[in-house]
This record gives C-alpha cells, structure tokens and sequence, in this order.
C-alpha cells in the first residue's frame, strides 16, 4: 500500500477511535422530567459563577406586596441583571422598574456586606451588614427539593427538546392550577390564581438555561417574568464600590 494511502487510512482510524470516544462521554439522555429538574439543582450546587438577564411583564396586584386595593401594578419593561460569584458568595445585581417613576437599583454584596443604591433615595449606596450564617447543606436542600416534586399536586412534564442558543435543552413544564396552590401554600389565599413554569436545561451540562414563570388570577394580576441563565463558570467581577461612593 502507497505511502500516503496508509497515512490517510491511519487519520481516518484515529478520527474514528477519537470521535467514538467523544461519544461515551456524552451524558445519557434523561426521559424523566422530575430527575432533569433535579439534575439541574445538583449542577447549580457545584457551579461558580453565573450571570442572568431576567425581565418581568405584565401587571401585579397590589394586594400581593401589603400596598391594600389599589389598581393593579403595570411591570412592563422592568428588566433585571446579575453577575453572581457562587462560589465566594458574592453578587452585583442591578435592576430597572419603569412603572416606580422610573426606579433603578443597584446592589453589591460581598461576603455579609451589602450595599444598595436605589435612585429614588439618592445616588450613593448604603452599606449594611450582616452575622454570619450557616450555609445549606446541599444534600439536605436536594432531598427537600425531591420530596417537594414528589408531591401529587406537582406535575412535571417532559417537552419535546428545544435550541437554547448553540446548544440542545430539555424542556420541563410544571403546571399549578388554583387546588395545587392552596395543598402548597397552605394560610395564603390565592383564590383562581394559577401558576406555569417552563424550565430549559441544557443537554450537555445540566445547567439550567432559562425559567419562565406564568401567573395569573384575581388575586396575583397577569405577570410574565423569564431568567436567562448564561456564562456558567466564567469569571465575574464583583467589587465594592469605592469609599467616596458610599454615604
């Protein structure tokens, strides 16, 4: 055999042995939607950093937030940003709600430290602090979050996989009608209010990719609030600010 046909037929081996290794290690699928989403909560325990886009639409009533009768709350364009350092336990998050004349709100915390600046209240931050405490065992909020899916009121169903930008997700939908809530939520009266949850995690890496959250009802108004998930483990920058910016 030719020289160069056995060096072109020793690449094609090779690619082959390479090719075939990348797929076993490629994670089995998962049928199970209540598994996916535990999954998901075990690979955000081991993450180290996350950023997440989040915005809000729709109207909410007042009842909900101690503010008495008045007319539902209109949350279009409110939109919500967070670098988070898990791993350190450090957060830079900031926020815009157009419909409270306009507000912005800026808030860093690093460590027990946390400084806010709302520009309703000033253009400075506030730093207030805070005792230590006692991380969660994650084992222990895991089996809370198995025995919380295991519930008969919680129905999770598998979609069909969906683009999560480059990438290939499962799709999770958890559907809460007016009865569920009440069995979850014992005390609070939600009366018709109903709740929708879509969940995407990617394939590859179990990270949560996006929540879409849906209620609706009397008692709650007709609210829409989505969370990007991105950037798992890259690095963050969350810094205080500087000394001349805090009051």
């Amino acid at each position: 055999m030719p020289r160069r046909a056995l060096a072109l037929l020793s690449l094609i081996l090779l690619a082959s042995v390479a090719l075939g290794a990348c797929g076993n290690n490629a994670k089995p699928s998962i049928s199970d939607p209540k598994e996916i989403i535990t999954k998901a909560f075990e690979a955000i325990q081991k993450a180290k950093t996350v950023h997440i886009d989040a915005t809000v639409d729709g109207t909410l009533n007042p009842v909900l937030l101690g503010l008495g009768q008045a007319g539902d709350i209109a949350l279009a364009g409110t939109t919500l940003g967070i670098d988070a350092d898990l791993a350190n336990k450090n957060l830079k998050l900031t926020a815009s709600v157009p419909a409270l004349l306009g507000m912005t709100a800026d808030i860093i915390v690093i460590g027990p430290d946390t400084y806010t600046k709302v520009s309703l209240s000033g253009d400075k931050y506030v730093k207030s602090s805070t005792g230590a405490t006692s991380p969660t065992d994650p084992a222990i909020a895991i089996a809370e979050l198995k025995t919380f899916l295991d519930r008969p009121e919680v129905k999770a169903t598998k979609k069909d996989d969906a683009s999560c930008g480059s990438k290939s997700c499962y799709t999770i939908q958890v559907d809460l009608d007016a009865a569920a809530l009440k069995a979850l939520v014992p005390g609070t009266d939600l009366g018709d209010a109903t709740v929708s949850l879509a969940i995407l995690v990617e394939k590859d890496t179990l990270y949560p990719a996006s929540f879409t959250v849906t209620a609706k009802g009397s008692t709650i108004g007709d609210l829409t609030i989505k969370l990007n998930l991105s950037n798992w483990d890259k690095a963050v920058d969350v810094t205080a600010p500087p000394a001349d910016q805090v009051q």
